[in-house]
């Protein structure tokens, strides 16, 4: 039985494939982890979940695949139960940026290397990157994936120094001058914040994002 994956996770998993061993953080049902082995994507993979009756979907699902050999689950909070340099690859998805950021900084306090991050939080991506120095790497993708009419933030490290993110770029993404996708996007949501504005010209939390997106705007015109 083929696994399908919605157009988010595919974009994710893309990022993650190609490594011996890819492990997927907060997995819940699993489908991206077997999804990686089944298609020979990865080798193996390991699959983590805090939540015990959650990875049981995981453990399920790879039995059915007959992959129970190749996808390991292991429940514990985030890369707690992964050895250092135990995955090429480690994917983080669907969860708060604090809560992405939180995973990764606690596992480099632990002495633990990986080589890849992909990563896709729910919220403040701007968290996440400002902290991708910090466990000592660098981004090299970091790009929108649209999924059921919502885009989401995709973000893929590798082992290396970068040099420091400006403001617009931890707020937009570090390639965001040279994105077409967000030069579009960012007009369409000035249109509808314009519209907010005029009915709600206090409203300072929406003046401030309209003018964010009016100086990166300007950044990629120059």
């Amino acid at each position: 039985m083929p696994i399908r994956l919605d157009e988010r996770l595919t974009a994710i998993a893309e990022q993650a494939a190609g490594v011996r061993t890819v492990c997927d953080v907060g997995s819940d049902h699993g489908k991206l982890a077997c999804w990686l082995v089944q298609t020979g994507r990865a080798e193996r993979a390991v699959a983590t979940d805090i939540s015990a009756p959650s990875l049981k979907k995981a453990e399920r699902l790879a039995e059915e695949l007959g992959l129970a050999d190749l996808v390991e689950t292991r429940t514990g909070d985030g890369l707690d139960p992964v050895a250092d340099r135990e995955a090429d690859a480690v994917v983080i998805a669907g969860m708060g940026g604090d809560l992405v950021a939180g995973i990764l900084e606690r596992a480099h306090a632990q002495g633990k290397r990986f080589a890849r991050f992909v990563l896709s939080p729910n919220t403040h991506p701007e968290r996440v990157r400002g902290v991708v120095a910090d466990v000592g790497h660098r981004i090299v993708r970091d790009f929108s994936a649209e999924c059921a009419g919502k885009k989401y933030t995709v973000i893929v490290t590798e082992e290396g120094e970068g040099e420091p993110l400006s403001a617009a770029e931890l707020r937009f993404g570090r390639f965001f001058r040279t994105d077409k996708d967000f030069v579009l996007s960012a007009e369409k949501e000035l249109d509808a914040l314009a519209a907010e504005l005029a009915r709600n010209p206090a409203a300072l939390k929406l003046a401030e994002r309209a003018a964010a997106l009016r100086e990166a705007l300007e950044e990629c015109e120059r």
